[in-house]
This record gives structure tokens, C-alpha cells and sequence, in this order.
């Protein structure tokens, strides 16, 4: 049996076959929460918040954010997380509703797998708690050192290459005679500095700060 089936047949005959306060004290020890999220104020939560209540998420027990998953800090989700415990069940409609960053993905699964909490993601069937959810959480840690392995390997070879062209990492230095000519026009008073940069090649800020270093240099 499925384990979203199992926490909706858990819940129902909870509530309606055992209605006593006793039972309703040992569920306190293990809690099912439902988190959704939409990216804008005006986007919707109805769909997502209709999703969790069918499978049996109490209304007080579902947090909501209208925010960027990309964001580090998402108020209700960090009041979330502050109230969890080893047992909960965590419900979310898809996994890009608990974030959009693979690496945030990645960080939040595995502090919940240490803290023994139990995630569950409807659309994709992931399970947490399951051999094939903990199979998928070791294949995203493993993509997800691949790809900084990547980035990292990319970031040297373009290093390398451009100290083979005679180039150090950062910016390209400015030409000393194109931020001389560039000095030159602006003191003349005859060009805005748009026209300037477009005529010498000078970016605004090279131009700028050779500007504040003349008048440093002239001050007493």
C-alpha cells in the first residue's frame, strides 16, 4: 500500500472510529504537516492547499509561503522547521514546492533524513522514508557534487587558458591610453559621459574612479 494512502486511511480512522483524547495524545507524537508555496503574492494556493486537505493534512497544520523558492528564508517554512520532529511527516504537492535550488533541495532532505523526519512529494511519488526515496536522495547528492565538480573543473580550465594568453583571473585591465583619452574628453566638458564610454571604450565606473583619484591627488 502506498504510504500517502497509508496516512489518509491512518488519519480517517483516527478521527472517526477512535475519537477519544487519548488517541488523539499519541498523534500529537507524530504529526503530519503540509507545506505549500507559490513564487508571487498574486499566484494561488488553492490547488496545492486542496491537494494536502484530500490527503488528510489538517488546515492548522499546513504552512504556506508566497515566495521565491530560491529564497533561503521563507517565514512559514522556517517556522516549519522549528516544530518538527523525529516521527512528523512533512506533505508537499511537488518537490520545486519546497524549493527551486537543487542544493537547497538537497540540504533540506538530508537534514530531515538525519533528524527522522519523513518527507513525503505527491507528484513524484517521493518517499523519504522508503529504500527507493533514500536511493534518490544519495543519486541528488551525487549529481549535485558532479555538477560542482563541473563548475570547479570549467572555472580552471578558463583560468588556464587565459594565463596561456598571457591573461591573470578577474577583469581585463583598461588600456592606460583609452582611460587617458577618456580623461581628456571629460575635461573638456563637451561630452556627456555616455558618449564618452561609447567613444573610448572606458566603462563608467574605470572612468569614475580615475576621476576620484585625480581629485584625491589634487586635494591638500
Amino acid at each position: 500500500m502506498k504510504n500517502s494512502i497509508k496516512i489518509k486511511l491512518l488519519i480517517t480512522l483516527t478521527r472517526f472510529v477512535f475519537n477519544s483524547p487519548l488517541v488523539e495524545v499519541a498523534l500529537l507524537s507524530n504529526k503530519i504537516f503540509g507545506y505549500a508555496r507559490v513564487s508571487t503574492a498574486d499566484q494561488h494556493l488553492d490547488r496545492q492547499l486542496a491537494i494536502l486537505r484530500e490527503y488528510g493534512v489538517a488546515e492548522l497544520d499546513i504552512f504556506t509561503d508566497k515566495i521565491s523558492g530560491r529564497k533561503l528564508q521563507r517565514p512559514s517554512f522556517d517556522s516549519l522547521q522549528l516544530i518538527l520532529r523525529p516521527g512528523d511527516t512533512v506533505l508537499t504537492e511537488s518537490l520545486s514546492r519546497l524549493s527551486r535550488s537543487s542544493d537547497d533541495l538537497l540540504a533540506i532532505l538530508r537534514d530531515w533524513d538525519e533528524r527522522g523526519v519523513v518527507y513525503i512529494s505527491l507528484k513524484e511519488r517521493f518517499d523519504l522514508s522508503t529504500p527507493a526515496g533514500a536511493l534518490m536522495l544519495r543519486l541528488m547528492a551525487a549529481l549535485s557534487e558532479f555538477e560542482r565538480d563541473v563548475t570547479h573543473a570549467r572555472i580552471m580550465e578558463g583560468l588556464a587558458e587565459a594565463r596561456a594568453r598571457g591573461r591573470k583571473g578577474g577583469r581585463p585591465r583598461t588600456d592606460p591610453k583609452k582611460l587617458e583619452k577618456a580623461l581628456r574628453l571629460y575635461d573638456t566638458r563637451s561630452h556627456s559621459v555616455r558618449e564618452i564610454t561609447e567613444l573610448t571604450g572606458v566603462s563608467q565606473g574605470v572612468l569614475y574612479s580615475a576621476l576620484k583619484r585625480q581629485e584625491n591627488a589634487g586635494s591638500p
